[in-house]
């Protein structure tokens, strides 16, 4: 067994936080200071152990740091914690594994989910706790411990741990003498624990969420650097600030196919590959808020997600400092930096990342532009042709939401060219699926749901695929009313007149009809490919969101 000492750290205070307290059911009944309660006399309260296996199959054992109030100096198990008020269990395990350890892990696994224990340490403080017991699967990454937490840290051997502590309990933690013996009797030699893991998009979108939040928390410090004393003058929030606030919440679509993508080519949770999954998948949402922000100033939306758009809070911004110039000029003018911003951040987190991740990453990028300029100059042209509208929608809509996403999770993974092509049919397809429903929301979709004024895209006279079926379908004063599409001659109440003639046309039952169709042929694609069953299963329930979502 090699043992390894963290590099020691600047001093510093850690913040103190409140924990769950628990009646004697395990029901919570309140929270208190963490520091303050544990006394001769600490009350139940809840708590969580993990231990992290890499992939040599060895477990990760710490050894508590001298400066700890209980236990000093003792080895236990990898990383314990309690969950704050409000904090689901899980996320409070992934974010002490990050904080004491450095490490990023997935989904953990269920070892022992009843555990409590009460013990009492030398100096007669009391531990007294319900302590659910996870594993997790951290691959070739070794921790970058903090020395306020962790004196030493080893990985050993199962069988060496269960036996050391056999022969030698109180040299470990009353709670670490305790779980492994009856982890071994539930895992007989904890046989792969570490790859048992119960894929879970939901913790890749926490940890995406994680790091985003992180970037923009770093580049709001460099920016005060920048700017100095300078202000924010008729802005209300400066852009960092305001970035942050229009990343959060979301679905994560990109994120999801990333991660599926990853799983279905082989790809393992915790590894190095799954931190540079999470890093690309990170860049790729800032890349979509660029393109989000860029595109209400193209298209003139006024709002997004159900709150002003970008450009139209900033021009409010500047009514309300009775700024001078043109407040439409400047809120587009601030949008277009602030969108531009987002873009460079994104490409700070692609930075350093394997060379085949950045070269798709580069491709997602030009084809997004390269769709939004044919969109603009097909608009102008008057391109209202089906090839044209489907041609945009791919590159503009499908590729960088569902096809380039799977296929950064096939890169990342290390994929066979047989299962990245794979992965990449299935994308293609798919991503058509998307942009249609894209274009059926964007006529006929809520908009307490979408956050976008219904028939926001006829108001917009988008060339789209689903025009294009109703050019095919109308006639008389209905067709007079869709040719006037993208002509100063259609006004914004005639939207809905237009809307109602292409139902009764049945123009919505060919589209979905061509929505089923792309969904099952794009699902075709992961039958005998060989890919990880987990991963085509959370595909399919993938496409099934993707293709009939509401918002």
């Amino acid at each position: 067994m090699t043992v390894h000492t963290p590099d020691p750290r600047p001093p510093g205070l850690s913040p103190s936080d409140e924990v769950i307290l628990l009646d004697d059911v395990g029901r919570p009944i309140g929270a208190a200071d963490r520091l303050s309660i544990h006394t001769s006399a600490t009350p139940l309260h809840l708590a969580f152990s993990t231990y992290l296996f890499n992939a040599a199959g060895q477990v990760l054992v710490t050894r508590r740091a001298l400066a700890k109030k209980t236990w000093p100096g003792v080895w236990t198990n990898s990383c314990c914690g309690h969950p704050r008020p409000g904090e689901d269990i899980d996320d409070a395990a992934r974010r002490r594994i990050r904080e004491e350890l450095g490490l990023h892990v997935g989904p953990l696994v269920p070892l022992l989910p009843h555990f409590r224990y009460r013990a009492v340490d030398a100096s007669g403080t009391v531990e007294n706790e319900i302590c659910p017991v996870f594993a997790a699967f951290v691959g070739s990454d070794d921790p970058v411990a903090d020395p306020d937490e962790v004196a030493e840290w080893a990985w050993v051997d199962w069988a060496d741990l269960h036996r050391a502590i056999d022969s030698t309990p109180h040299v470990y933690s009353p709670w670490a003498a305790l779980q492994v013996p009856q982890i071994d009797a539930a895992f007989p030699g904890a046989i792969d624990l570490g790859h048992r893991s119960t894929v879970d998009a939901d913790a890749a979108v926490d940890e995406v969420d994680n790091l985003i939040d992180a970037e923009l928390e770093a580049l709001t410090t460099e920016w005060a650097g920048f700017i100095g004393d300078l202000g924010v003058d008729v802005l209300a929030t400066d852009l960092p600030q305001w970035l942050a606030r229009l990343s959060s919440g979301g679905k994560r679509i990109r994120v999801r196919m990333a991660y599926w993508g990853f799983i279905a080519a082989g790809g393992r949770d915790g590894s190095a590959a799954y931190l540079h999954l999470l890093r690309v998948s990170a860049a790729l949402e800032l890349l979509h808020l660029f393109a989000l922000i860029h595109d209400d100033v193209m298209d003139e939306s006024d709002s997004r997600r159900g709150h002003p758009s970008a450009h139209v809070e900033a021009a409010t911004w500047h009514d309300e400092a009775a700024a001078v110039g043109d407040r439409r000029r400047f809120g587009e003018s601030i949008a277009v930096l602030l969108g531009d911003l987002a873009h460079t951040v994104a490409d700070r987190l692609v930075e350093g990342l394997p060379s085949r991740l950045r070269e798709t990453w580069f491709r997602l990028s030009v084809e997004l532009i390269a769709g939004q300029r044919a969109d603009l100059t097909g608009a102008a042209a008057g391109r209202w042709d089906r090839h044209h509208a489907e041609s945009v929608a791919r590159l503009k809509s499908g590729r960088y939401t569902v096809l380039r996403p799977l296929q950064f999770g096939a890169v990342a993974a290390g994929a066979s060219a047989g299962v990245e092509n794979a992965l990449l049919e299935c994308g293609e397809r798919l991503g058509r699926a998307f942009a249609l429903r894209d274009e059926y929301l964007g006529v006929w979709g809520d908009p307490a749901v979408t956050g976008k004024p219904a028939s926001d895209d006829l108001v917009d006279g988008k060339a789209t695929v689903l025009v294009s079926i109703a050019r095919e379908r109308l006639s008389g004063p209905n067709r007079a009313l869709l040719d006037a599409l993208g002509t100063d001659s259609f006004r914004r109440d005639q939207a809905p007149l237009l809307a109602r003639a292409m139902l009764e046309a049945a123009v919505d039952v060919e589209l979905e009809r061509l929505i089923s169709d792309d969904v099952a042929a794009a699902l075709t694609h992961l039958d005998d490919a060989g890919l990880v069953r987990a991963g085509v299963e959370g595909l399919r329930e993938a496409a099934r969101s993707v293709a009939w979502r509401d918002a």
